[in-house]
């Protein structure tokens, strides 16, 4: 009796392609515009691969055949594709492409993110599958490259530098200004772009050497764009790390750029030494934003800098766009009554002072269970009317 490995190559070959099993392809929702959760029949590849390692005949006959079906099913291929490029597997990607599965393809990523192949490898940090996806690109390299998907600021520069991969980021960022194509070279404009979003993104992430790296290659620290977005230190004042802070200003950060919602680096610091540093560079504790909040609107969870920002004469009583003061947002029920507390040590006199929806901070407190802000304020309250409000919740509490 013959053995299946003396079968001619054409019959094995018919056999594997007979070999299916239903499945549910993508149940992760890593495809774009591919929602079925039916299973469906579809190629057995892992016991195709499996009778492919049992012998060098069969290794031989089966490899490619492997490839040719993962491209006879789309979506099958496209996720085997992205499967090679998430788990750094080369050689893997050469097959799929040779087998006419697109690397223009995006998939949901990190927040679910819709990220093309190249962004994907530079956000996992491996180096080596974005040179080769760059090089795979070929004339269409520069566009990926600097590919801003929908004006969300995300280029593979911009998840490589907000991951923390920085020899990633060596080799993406000087490419812009560095390679020689048929394209025009792109913009001043749009390399600036290009840099100062990657930037923000270390900024953001803390990545103090990341972000020298950038500066060093001419990212600026100032950058807006359109200014819709905050500047870097905003980001790097909200990471709490010092030395990044201290780098953005000693580079010659701006202290007092706001983006145009007033979105200040002060606004955003993540903790008392840092909101210290920006107010000694120059910070204007005073400013407001467009919502016209001071702030101690923007750092009322924080009692160190609540402190810190009332002893140098922020004003504790000043009202924003919708009438709510400092001391509104310190009787809401996440606060801790040591705010309120503060605020009437530094003069907080808006008590009884009712916002645009009529509500007292005595209010909110009340509606929010508050009963410690309660007992603060209580004593405070002249207006019967309040007082009798205050007697009707107490009974209820």
């Amino acid at each position: 009796m013959a053995v299946f490995s003396d079968l001619p190559p054409e019959l094995v070959l018919l056999i594997a392609s007979l070999l299916n099993r239903e499945t549910i392809l993508d149940p992760k929702y890593r495809l774009i515009g591919f929602r079925l959760r039916e299973p469906q029949l579809v190629p057995d590849l892992p016991s195709i691969n499996a009778l492919s390692r049992t012998c060098t005949v069969f290794h031989y006959t089966l490899d490619q055949h492997l490839y040719d079906l993962c491209a006879s099913v789309e979506p099958l291929g496209k996720l085997a594709l992205l499967f090679a490029v998430e788990h750094g597997l080369e050689s893997t990607v050469d097959k799929l492409s040779s087998a006419g599965i697109s690397l223009d393809t995006e998939f949901t990523f990190e927040l679910l993110d819709l990220c093309n192949l190249l962004q994907i490898s530079a956000a996992l940090g491996h180096r080596t599958m974005v040179v080769k996806i760059l090089a795979m690109y070929g004339e269409k390299m520069m566009a990926k490259v600097l590919a801003d998907r929908d004006g969300e600021r995300r280029t593979p520069l911009v998840y490589a530098a907000r991951n923390g991969h920085m020899e990633v980021v060596k080799l993406l960022a000087p490419i812009p200004s560095s390679v020689v194509c048929s394209d025009p070279p792109p913009l001043e404009s749009e390399m600036q772009q290009y840099l100062g979003d990657a930037l923000r993104a270390s900024a953001r992430a803390g990545e103090l050497e990341i972000s020298q790296y950038l500066i060093m290659q001419g990212a600026d620290v100032n950058f807006l764009g359109d200014d819709s977005y905050p500047p870097p230190l905003f980001y790097g004042a909200g990471a709490g790390n010092l030395g990044l802070v201290q780098l953005l200003l000693a580079s010659g950060a701006d202290p007092n750029l706001q983006n145009r919602y007033g979105a200040r680096p002060l606004f955003n610091s993540a903790n008392l030494d840092v909101a210290k540093t920006l107010v000694a560079a120059g910070a204007d504790i005073h400013a407001t934003d467009i919502t016209s909040q001071n702030v101690l609107a923007h750092t009322w969870k924080n009692t160190e800098m609540f402190r810190f920002f009332l002893e140098r004469g922020v004003d504790p009583n000043l009202a924003d766009y919708t009438g709510d003061t400092p001391l509104h947002h310190a009787s809401s029920g996440d606060s801790e009554s040591e705010l309120v507390e503060l605020l009437l040590q530094f003069g907080a006199a808006t008590v009884e002072k009712a916002n645009l929806d009529g509500y007292t901070p005595v209010h909110i407190a009340m509606d929010q269970n508050n009963w410690e802000v309660v007992k603060i304020l209580e004593p405070l309250v002249q207006n019967p009317d309040l007082r009798a409000e205050i007697d009707d919740w107490s009974r209820g509490y």
